[in-house]
């Protein structure tokens, strides 16, 4: 895929005593993702109406959800979710994949940080293509 948008990738691992995926080391950290994320089954019908029948989330600090978004699945391992941030008073989207391992030990998170794609239909195909590329 050539001029793929720029992107962090954060690995986790599953912490099977707690049931939260905890971040792992890097030489250059990326903030925007907390430090550990739970999956959960989603609450809100709206979310449901838009195929995610699962969430991942960050801790709730002061008050406030350090992370969340809806999980729409690409295939049995992988999932598309979004993340909202006001810069100035703009709206800023930015479009993330998760990729399960099979086992659910690891999970690695592709997060193209201000890159977005409005249409659903162009964005899971997008999502799915940049998978692929990544498999040998």
């Amino acid at each position: 895929m050539l001029n793929l948008p720029k992107y962090h990738t954060i690995s986790y691992h599953n912490n099977p005593l707690t049931g939260r995926f905890e971040k792992q080391p890097t030489i250059i950290s990326f903030s925007k993702m907390p430090f550990d994320l739970k999956v959960e089954p989603t609450q809100e019908d709206r979310l449901i109406q838009q195929g995610a029948k699962t969430i991942i989330t960050g801790r709730i600090n002061s008050g406030n959800r350090e992370f969340f978004t809806g999980l729409i699945p690409l295939d049995q391992y992988t999932f598309v979710g979004n993340h909202y941030e006001s810069v100035k008073g703009v709206k800023k989207l930015s479009l993330i994949v998760f990729a399960f391992s099979a086992n659910n030990a690891v999970l690695t998170v592709y997060f193209f940080n201000h890159y977005y794609i409005d249409s659903r239909t162009e964005r899971l195909k997008f999502c799915q293509k940049f998978i692929n590329n990544l498999k040998p």
